[in-house]
């Protein structure tokens, strides 16, 4: 395809509105003009107490909310270690002070999982993946999220989201220790002399400054009773809130245009020092702004199903953070919202419950996958969404689960709730056209099947995630990184990654760049109970990413109960055509079987396998960690394959499934995946039969297409119907 066409491509794809708003944002920058308007207010003298807060000094400052005069979610932290205590146990107080003391130590988390040795306070300007540094003197201006000179800029922007600040509090709500306190303000002290307002990499992105103002105003509030939290510390960070609501503004064209959480999160943080810091000139003038902008953003981000147009399940969660800190926070002051804010947050909350794993509390990781955690209010694992579901049931009235590590959150936001407000009743599920959930509590399935109003950022419609019993059988890979050099330049949003089909080795959209694709896939699918039942245990749709080829692909996915599920392939066209299905399981001990190609995964009490059966001549390979295993692999590239990426940065082995075959279309792939013991699959002539004993269970046509190939032909008087 020509450049131009593709161009032109490129430019439906933003739109004129985002076009416009990204290219004014660009001539700014490249002029200069950004980044003369950066140098008129550089260094501290523009953000002195007297220019940024008439009227106000570092004593009233700090006085005011001792006093509790400035309303918080808390008003002293230390009053909430008796409730604390409670929640986490004895082993979850332990863990939080190591974690805390391993902060002081130097050893810093990074992105929900990780953790690297970074010093404290951090090297603000090293990536800790490659030593390499970014000159803490260089513009922000000049800089893009990718170099070869810094790598990938996400991991030197990470200590400076202050994120290490919530262990920190935690722990001193917990003792008192004032060691947490005066850790908590070396470093703001130390990131303000190494990080002047509007000089140096630190100030690039209006949605890091955002998110500094509420990990921040958090770390305030919570060393409130130290004698560490100072009059002249307070004011210092006054100064730096303002400085970063300033800079926030300044690009806002920038976050409009991208049409994504940046919008969002930049107006929850210019809500956030509007609201915490009435002193502060500008405060009217935020709370205003950001009011217009949080009713712009949700309006434009969330569907009326709650559904995030990021199709992402951990960039729902930050949506949901974001929005809950800001309606408890409104709550608080009693200031008024528009009602649509809390409804569509209503709307997302109860789509996000809905793929939550009951067993694991964890979600399907789909979606791009940045590491984002900006509430990191519980001793639970990163990827466990439990603390997001209370949390939420907390603020907008829901049913809460039963109590666990997971009330932490609400806790810090709301106070301590009462165990009576907490509900066993299993969650709703909410109808939508996009996502579909198969199955019961203990067994279920995600089908992603949809059409795209607005870019998408993985070409994986038809991915089908499956669980059982708090497993993840079969997975999506992740995202592990945007900035990385090739195949891990956002490599993981691929067709061949995901749990789909894809045909003569390409993906379902045109991928014009890490986080553009063209020629979009677009999916339709219908999810529907088979009995009387009620639970929804089938799904049928199709998608026209081939259409390019002259392909259509369709399937699918029927819920057996105790069984399991069989997962149905159809490619319909003509001529021959390289088809491969994958599969990504988890990375356990395995044994492979070649006809049918069939892989039993053990587990320490249980197993589950996996068969791919067609009526065609085709071969089976496992690869794991980017290496194929016990089959060849042929001409697949494997490098990509079996992996995943719980959160950025992090690549984990995995186990991949493939199966490919050259058949003349139509043809049909059939995926059998049993987890209950005592059932088997049986190939008969054209049937695969799953049964238990001699008791059939369910059965599927291999090649139905060339009976109907038949009986049109006999229709035509061609050949005789047998």
């Amino acid at each position: 395809m020509g450049k131009l066409t593709t161009m032109v491509q490129i430019g439906r794809t933003f739109g004129v509105r985002d076009g416009m708003l990204r290219l004014g944002y660009e001539l700014q920058r490249g002029s200069g003009v950004i980044s003369r308007r950066m140098r008129a207010v550089e260094g501290w003298r523009s953000w002195e107490l007297a220019r940024i807060a008439p009227g106000a000094t570092p004593d009233s400052l700090l006085g005011t909310r001792r006093d509790g005069n400035c309303a918080f979610f808390f008003r002293d932290s230390r009053r909430l270690a008796a409730p604390l205590k409670t929640i986490v146990g004895p082993d979850g107080e332990a863990s939080i002070m190591t974690q805390a003391d391993e902060v002081l130590d130097g050893h810093i988390p990074y992105f929900g999982r990780l953790s690297y040795t970074a010093g404290f306070p951090p090297n603000w300007f090293q990536n800790p993946t490659t030593r390499q540094s970014v000159d803490p003197s260089r513009s922000w201006t000049t800089m893009r999220f990718a170099s070869a000179e810094y790598g990938d800029l996400k991991f030197i922007l990470e200590p400076s989201r202050f994120l290490f600040a919530y262990p920190l509090v935690r722990a001193y709500a917990l003792s008192g220790d004032n060691r947490y306190a005066e850790g908590f303000w070396n470093a703001v002290e130390d990131w303000a002399r190494n990080n002047p307002p509007m000089a140096g990499p630190m100030w690039i992105c209006g949605q890091e400054c955002s998110l500094r103002i509420v990990v921040w105003s958090f770390g305030l509030h919570g060393f409130l009773p130290s004698p560490a939290t100072t009059a002249a510390r307070v004011e210092l960070l006054t100064s730096l809130i303002a400085a970063h609501a300033w800079r926030t503004v300044q690009t806002l064209g920038y976050a409009r245009s991208q049409r994504s959480n940046h919008l969002l999160s930049e107006a929850v943080g210019l809500w956030t020092a509007g609201r915490l810091y009435p002193e502060l000139k500008q405060s009217a003038e935020w709370r205003e702004l950001s009011a217009r902008l949080l009713c712009e953003a949700v309006r434009d981000q969330l569907r009326p199903n709650g559904i995030s147009k990021q199709h992402s399940f951990n960039y729902q969660r930050m949506v949901l953070h974001l929005l809950l800190w800001t309606l408890r926070l409104a709550e608080i002051h009693g200031a008024g919202m528009d009602p649509a804010i809390r409804r569509l947050t209503e709307a997302a909350f109860d789509f996000m419950r809905g793929f939550v794993d009951p067993i694991s509390g964890r979600a399907p990781n789909y979606g791009p996958n940045d590491g984002s955690l900006v509430l990191p209010l519980a001793g639970c694992e990163y990827g466990d969404f439990r603390p997001l579901l209370q949390l939420g049931a907390g603020i907008l009235k829901r049913p809460m689960l039963p109590p666990g590590a997971w009330d932490e959150a609400t806790l810090w936001l709301c106070g301590p709730r009462s165990a009576a407000e907490a509900s066993e009743k299993p969650p709703s599920i909410v109808a939508n056209n996009d996502y579909h959930r198969l199955g019961n509590e203990h067994s279920w399935a995600l089908v992603r099947a949809g059409r795209y109003h607005r870019r998408p950022f993985q070409a994986d419609q038809l991915h089908v995630d499956v669980w059982s019993r708090g497993l993840n059988l079969a997975r999506d890979p992740g995202t592990y990184m945007y900035n990385g050099e090739p195949p891990w330049d956002n490599g993981l949003s691929a067709t061949a990654v995901h749990n789909t089909v894809t045909v003569d080795g390409q993906d379902q959209m045109r991928r014009a760049g890490r986080f553009l694709w063209l020629d979009w896939a677009q999916a339709y699918g219908r999810s529907f109970a088979s009995s009387a039942a009620g639970t929804p245990d089938c799904f049928e749709g199709g998608h026209d990413g081939y259409r390019r080829c002259g392909v259509k692909h369709r399937r699918m996915v029927r819920w057996l109960g105790d069984a399991g599920w069989v997962i149905v392939d159809d490619l319909l066209g003509d001529q021959e055509h390289d088809l491969q299905l994958h599969w990504l399981c988890p990375d356990l001990p395995f044994e492979v079987s070649d006809a049918p190609f069939c892989v039993r995964f053990r587990m320490e009490k249980d197993s589950f396998s996996c068969g791919v059966f067609s009526d065609s001549p085709g071969s089976g390979c496992v690869v794991r960690a980017g290496k194929s295993l016990l089959a060849d692999a042929g001409e697949t590239n494997t490098e990509r394959l079996g992996w995943e990426s719980p959160t950025y940065g992090e690549l984990c082995p995995a186990v991949s499934l493939i199966y490919r075959a050259k058949p003349s279309l139509p043809a049909r792939l059939v995926t059998v995946i049993l987890t209950g013991e005592g059932f088997n699959m049986n190939r008969s002539s054209d049937r695969l039969v799953i049964s238990r004993g001699d008791a059939q269970i369910y059965q599927v046509e291999l090649n139905p297409h060339l009976r109907e190939a038949v009986s049109r032909n006999a229709a035509r008087g061609g050949i005789r119907r047998p």
